[in-house]
């Protein structure tokens, strides 16, 4: 489904905020990116809220397979699709260098697990580089936006009236929701990402009632981590506005959002319990995993233990008898116990990158709204590693694209 298939009635929710006179070079009559191109980009944002792990019958997770479709879509037009290449996407490739550079010297039992690993991370720099041109066409931008908000709306409306939901009892009592099978964590991320971008949309008597069913969604999901992405998404837009009685407006909107999203997490058994444990020191497994993987740090800091291979020594170390693998639970760590220093440095400079973009664009069309959606993402990543998780890489493209988009005009302006 497209954003042009989303009912009249519904349709209303647009647009996104604007500025009160749109910079030049992305004010445009129609959009320069083929149809094709942009139908197919816009059903990779649909598809992202929709993995299926449970799934039997594909061999490919769907939103993987629907970039795939977005990749080969770009073909049509590959001149507007690759026409720059962002600096962040070179540092980004620096990193795949050294994940090979890790994976031949530490030679690993689990090549077919590693060669998955490196065959999704290298579609996800093409979708960056693909992304990060068209969504710089305003029309592109906010389409993908809308998508975006529209998927969650779905899969949080699906979890909320039992379709297709998986529930998992804890030990704490209760039982954390989510949908197809799905990870409560990263569907909390995704959806938190969504919840941002909705509470951006007019009018706002829509998109209120829309956002606190996701804020529900959140809640039921139990995750903790969500929650905070969530709070630190929202809290970024605090920061909106060009005129002080915007400014107000904003923070009053804001605070009201935390509030009834922090009550709503307060009112679950469920999600209480689950703080309670945080702050005694239960923290789902990693305060066993965190010591175990700096201790590898430590013994291999340059090249680390190999992609794929350091979740097994992490399990190793810590006498895991249920998982053969443990994640690290944290992509800096992820970072440096997989491809070491060395693998470390060129990512998180493309993600500094990305994150100066992030807050250059806002002084674009989308105020906030990149920044934001970026730091909603990584703050997920903080206690989880999703290096490979499509929302984070559609957030790099989304500010990629939005900060270089403002960066020409204050060179136009200059130039004049």
């Amino acid at each position: 489904m497209t954003v042009a298939s989303i009912p009249r009635s519904a349709g209303r929710v647009a647009p996104l905020v604007r500025p009160a006179t749109p910079p030049a070079a992305i004010v445009r009559t129609r959009s320069i990116v083929n149809p094709i191109v942009r139908a197919a980009f816009y059903l990779f944002v649909l598809s992202i809220p929709f993995e299926m792990p449970t799934r039997t019958t594909l061999p490919i997770e769907i939103p993987t397979l629907v970039g795939v479709i977005f990749l080969l879509a770009t073909l049509i037009q590959p001149s507007e699709a690759y026409r720059r290449i962002p600096g962040a996407l070179l540092w980004f490739v620096a990193y795949m260098w050294m994940f090979g550079l890790s994976t031949f010297v530490n030679r690993g039992d689990h090549h077919e697990l590693i060669a998955i690993q490196f065959l999704s991370h290298l579609e996800l720099l093409f979708i960056l580089w693909a992304g990060a041109n068209i969504l710089r066409d305003r029309k592109v931008m906010r389409g993908a936006l809308l998508a975006l908000a529209f998927a969650v709306t779905i899969r949080a409306g699906m979890q909320i009236l039992g379709i297709a939901t998986t529930a998992t009892p804890l030990w704490t009592g209760g039982v954390r929701m989510t949908v197809f099978g799905q990870n409560p964590n990263l569907s909390a991320i995704i959806m938190s990402a969504g919840l941002v971008t909705l509470l951006n949309l007019r009018p706002r008597l829509l998109a209120w009632p829309l956002a606190a069913m996701i804020g529900f969604a959140i809640v039921q999901t139990g995750s903790r981590g969500g929650l905070a992405c969530a709070a630190v998404g929202m809290l970024a837009l605090l920061w909106q506005g060009r005129t002080a009685w915007v400014r107000v407006r904003s923070v009053l909107v804001g605070l009201a959002a935390l509030g009834l999203l922090a009550f709503g997490a307060w009112q679950s058994d469920m999600f209480r319990t689950r703080l309670t444990a945080a702050s005694e020191g239960s923290l789902a497994g990693r305060e066993r995993i965190y010591p175990a993987t700096i201790e590898m740090i430590s013994e291999r800091p340059l090249l680390g233990w190999g992609p794929t291979e350091n979740q097994y020594e992490i399990a190793r170390r810590m006498g895991e008898d249920k998982k053969e693998h443990r994640d690290a639970h944290n992509i800096v760590l992820e970072l440096l116990s997989a491809t070491g220093v060395l693998g470390a440095i060129p990512f998180l400079i493309g993600l500094g990158l990305c994150v100066v973009a992030a807050w250059r664009a806002r002084r674009g069309s989308f105020h906030m709204l990149p920044f934001a959606l970026l730091v909603t993402v990584l703050t997920g990543t903080i206690s989880g590693t999703w290096i490979a998780s499509k929302i984070l890489w559609l957030a790099f493209a989304i500010v990629v694209a939005s900060g270089e988009v403002v960066r020409q005009v204050e060179q136009r302006r200059c130039a004049a």
